[in-house]
């Protein structure tokens, strides 16, 4: 692929383009910049709210840290504890919001696993979008989005396994507590 070693301005609404285009996405809210950054980043890392919503679907779930390591963290959520692939370094008690794709919420029949990361659901609706279906799941008291296979017989209704992979959830900081990290 030859680079052709200019920069451009491209202003878009159509996360795809974004995404697929960019060397660097620049966010913006009400006219400013909210967040900067590489669109791995953007897309699967990113420090604000508003931009995980907007760069994609996303499962904002209010969370408290109750563990933390240099790579992991532990959070409690209205569902349960939850697993997050990242600490930000937030401390203990902190608040934040745990951030999970859709495309990355396994469902499977309901199984009874009580493993980390696994919870019992009902698929409230799903909808056929060509390569997916695109669903609402609840948990308790909690919604989520989530895609399941079209090869997988789960109808609206089902009670179901839902498992969320640790590596693909992660910690935005409230802004009551900010990352300390860089």
């Amino acid at each position: 692929m030859t680079e052709l070693e200019i920069t451009a301005v491209y202003v878009t609404h159509d996360r795809v383009e974004a995404l697929a285009l960019s060397d660097r996405i620049a966010v913006m809210k009400k006219g400013r910049i909210v967040e900067v950054g590489d669109p791995k980043k953007i897309y699967f890392d990113t420090d604000d709210s508003f931009v995980a919503d907007f760069i994609g679907r996303a499962n904002l779930i209010p969370a408290t840290v109750r563990h933390n390591t240099e790579t992991h963290a532990t959070v409690d959520t209205a569902i349960g504890p939850i697993q997050a692939c990242n600490s930000r370094r937030i401390p203990v008690g902190g608040q934040a919001m745990l951030c999970a794709r859709p495309e990355f919420i396994r469902i499977g029949p309901p199984t009874g696993d009580t493993r980390p990361n696994v919870f019992q659901g009902k698929v409230i609706h799903r909808i056929f979008v060509g390569e997916a279906y695109e669903a609402e799941v609840r948990i308790g008291e909690t919604l989520l989005m989530t895609t399941i296979d079209p090869e997988v017989a789960i109808e609206a209704g089902s009670d179901i396994t839902v498992a969320f992979e640790a590596d693909h959830c992660f910690l935005i900081p409230s802004a009551a507590n900010p990352t300390s990290s860089p």
